[in-house]
């Protein structure tokens, strides 16, 4: 049975982001024909999806597998993998090197660096893994520009299978067959809310790429006709310390209490729900919401949450721009709108709670397409490759791809310098002490 190794920068626990919960999931798809260790950076812990523990892999021989799979920072922060022969699978699941455009707030030095820090990895990334997945067709195709920029779409890669998906296939999020367990921690976080109050759940973090603002201000249109309405953020900071709080966090709050509507119709989660409450969540929503800005994130993206909303048999409204929540509309199971239109989002979150018989039918509609989205069917062409894992055509010939020169990096000593001087010239003594006191407890939490 072959050994495989997956690592995800981000802590698996009873409080998972994204990367974490995908993880764990490949691990349990994989774990039925393969020996799968699981690990992340940020230390041991436990899954509740997986049965494997997760391990520490500083604690362990990274290249004693027969496959890897990695996420994000790993190949940089575990050069020892990096530099094996073992064949990885490098996971694109998500452009994140696109979030990193709208992250840092106010500091450009810290959005520089971020910037900069994902354009390396992707670098790096590009020209060592052996097989690449990610979650659609838009992103494949700009992934595959990637490739061809660090030379991996070459006459070896060619002939070995003109249709590239030998090098850059589809593995995308999934969805499980799983139920409420009937507990309503929704209703117990907020007890504003009645029995009978209709409710749109934001599910999943608010991140800087985002757009909570756009739903907050549709919700006094919203409260003309549906006076009981209320709108639930459903996560509070992010489960990973390290990650800074998103400044749309405080713009929707900042604008919640502006409208006079911050505790009563508009409320917010203070803690990141537990993985396995969260269908009990959306157990006691009406419709599922998300919106986001038209930008190139948007259009590159998968946003996965919509997948719980399936999984969940809930009805959605979305603004447009983004791959899944456009199959979601042509199945029949969301309601979109174009980005930013508050009026809009208004106006077909009160068609819905208006009539009982369309949000019924998108109830079903999103159960039945959840169906069809299994992680064993999305996962399908990794699990094919798991299989018999190899090197890539080109690496297994020899062939040393172009590699994407990096710029000399800008020393961390440079970095201080310069955000120093920034603090000083925005803000003066206070600020560059202050700022420096928070980025020493960030420290201290990693």
């Amino acid at each position: 049975m072959p050994r495989v190794l997956i690592v995800t920068p981000e802590p698996i626990g009873a409080k998972m982001a994204g990367p974490a919960v995908r993880a764990s999931h490949i691990a349990r798809v994989l774990g039925h024909s393969n020996d799968v260790v699981l690990a992340s950076l940020e230390g041991e812990g436990s899954s509740p999806i997986t049965t494997q523990e997760v391990v520490d892999p500083g604690t362990i021989d990274v290249t004693a597998f027969d496959a890897a799979i990695v996420q994000g920072s790993a190949l940089l922060r575990l050069p020892e993998l990096a530099a094996s022969e073992l064949p990885i699978v490098v996971d694109w699941f998500d452009p994140f090197h696109l979030e990193a455009q709208h992250r840092g707030g106010g500091d450009s030095v810290r959005r520089r660096d971020l910037i900069e820090g994902a354009r390396q990895t992707l670098a790096q990334q590009a020209t060592r893994g052996d097989f690449f997945v990610c979650s659609n067709e838009a992103q494949r195709a700009h992934w595959l520009g990637w490739l061809a920029h660090a030379g991996r779409i070459n006459a070896v890669t060619t002939d070995a299978d003109p249709s590239m998906r030998a090098l850059l296939d589809l593995a995308s999020f999934g969805t499980t067959p799983e139920s409420a367990k009937g507990t309503s921690p929704l209703r117990d976080a907020f007890a504003e809310i009645d029995p009978e109050d209709p409710v749109l759940l934001w599910a999943g973090g608010m991140h800087d790429w985002l757009d909570p603002v756009t739903v907050v201000n549709a919700m006094p249109s919203l409260l003309e006709r549906h006076p009981d309405a209320r709108l639930v953020f459903m996560a509070g900071p992010h489960p990973n310390t390290s990650v800074e709080e998103m400044g749309v966090r405080g713009a929707a709050i900042e604008r919640s209490r502006e409208l006079k509507l911050f505790g009563t119709h508009v409320l917010f989660a203070t803690t990141w729900a537990d993985y396995d409450d969260r269908l009990d969540w959306f157990a006691d929503a009406d419709i599922g919401v998300l919106a986001h800005p038209h930008h190139l994130e948007t259009a590159l993206s998968h946003r996965t949450r919509l997948l719980d909303h399936l999984t969940a048999g809930l009805a959605t409204v979305s603004t447009s721009g983004d791959p899944l929540s456009a199959q979601l509309s042509a199945a029949g199971a969301a309601a979109l709108v174009d980005p930013g239109d508050d009026v809009a989002f208004a106006d077909a979150v009160s068609d819905l709670l208006g009539d009982a018989d369309r949000m019924g039918q998108m109830r079903q509609t999103a159960a039945a397409l959840a169906g069809q989205l299994r992680w064993e069917t999305t996962l399908a062409p990794l699990v094919r490759w798991m299989e018999a894992p190899a090197m890539a055509a080109d690496r297994a010939a020899g062939v040393v791809p172009t590699a994407t020169e990096l710029p000399a990096v800008v020393t961390a000593t440079t970095r201080v310098m310069e955000r120093a001087k920034m603090h000083l010239d925005d803000g003066g003594p206070k600020q560059l002490l202050e700022r420096a006191v928070g980025a020493g407890r960030r420290r201290l939490k990693q």
